[in-house]
Parts: structure tokens; C-alpha cells; sequence
């Protein structure tokens, strides 16, 4: 019977000790069944949080670039404004804040915020939101954007992180695009 039981379990019965050890080893036997499942519990947490990390580093999606790309474009915005910033990159102009005025879907004018002074070189070698997007695209297929951010209401793209050598990484943010008559 429970004799029996305990011996199937644990052995032989040990001599000169009473039963109470039987039952003392089954306790730590389920103690060390617990924390067998509470490490194993804590390993899945673990993997699962890894998972879910490794999803975010794989970066953004063609169709979520896309998709929002489709609902910017349903707007059919050609003349606005916005202010576009490069950091990481090794330009002259890297880290400043530039208006870009944007007309017929050409970059027209690019004046840095903080003098008001024009950019040197040509407006037209700056991106319009349909460029940044061409961009984002073009990253994707690469697998070097990292990150990218939409504007919840434009759906322009609002910040890219592109990865790369150190002299072709870094971020392009767009803001306080605002369309003009």
C-alpha cells in the first residue's frame, strides 16, 4: 500500500530513519518540481520577450510603407511645406532644421529655420514627401530602415532610421508639413 508507494517513489526505505522522511523528500521533491516550472516559466518569458524584440528589429514592412504611402496620396497634396532634418550623415548641413517649400511636387525653395538663409545648392535636390517615401522603399528592400514613423492624420513619413556604414547612417525627420494655397 503506502509503504509500497513511497518505496516506488523514492527506494528503499533508508534504516534507523522513520517515515517522516519519505514524506519530508516528497515535499522537497514538489518543492523542486515548482521551481522547475517557475525557471521554465521564466525561460518562456523570456523567449517570448525575445520574439517579440526580434519582430521590431526586423524593421518596418513594404506594406505599411505602402499603405500609408496609398493614404497620402489620396490626398493629393502638390503645394505644401515642410520642414525636413538629416542627422548621422556626413553633410554640411547635417543636424539642421530646413523649410522646404514644395510646389507642383518640386522642391522650389530650402531655407534653414534657424537663419533664414537659403540652402546652398540647387532646392531641387531635396526630397519631396513622395521621395522620402521612394526612400523608405528603397531602404526596405535593402533591409536598412530600422524604424519608421508616420504622422498620424498626413500619413508622411515623420522620422526614418537608417542603418549602414557610419558615414551612411543616421535619421530623416519631416514636420510641421502644412499644405499652401
Amino acid at each position: 500500500g503506502v509503504e509500497h508507494t513511497l518505496r516506488s517513489r523514492q527506494g528503499p526505505p533508508l534504516p534507523c530513519v522513520g517515515p517522516w522522511l519519505h514524506r519530508t523528500g516528497n515535499i522537497l521533491q514538489s518543492r523542486a518540481i515548482m521551481d522547475s516550472r517557475v525557471v521554465r516559466l521564466a525561460k518562456l518569458s523570456v523567449l517570448a520577450v525575445t520574439i517579440a524584440t526580434c519582430r521590431d528589429a526586423t524593421g518596418p514592412t513594404m506594406d505599411e510603407i505602402l499603405a500609408n504611402r496609398a493614404l497620402w496620396s489620396a490626398q493629393g497634396l502638390t503645394d505644401y511645406s515642410y520642414h525636413y532634418q538629416v542627422t548621422g550623415f556626413f553633410i554640411s548641413w547635417e543636424g539642421q532644421e530646413i523649410a522646404l517649400d514644395v510646389r507642383n511636387g518640386t522642391v522650389a525653395t530650402a531655407v534653414f529655420v534657424a537663419t533664414g538663409q537659403q540652402v546652398p545648392g540647387p532646392p531641387t535636390e531635396f526630397p519631396t514627401i513622395d521621395a522620402l517615401f521612394d526612400r523608405a522603399a528603397l531602404a526596405v528592400g535593402d533591409h536598412k530602415l530600422r524604424r519608421i514613423s508616420f504622422d498620424p492624420l498626413l500619413h508622411y513619413p515623420v522620422r526614418m532610421d537608417l542603418a549602414g556604414p557610419p558615414d551612411a547612417s543616421g535619421s530623416v525627420f519631416a514636420a510641421h508639413l502644412e499644405h499652401s494655397p
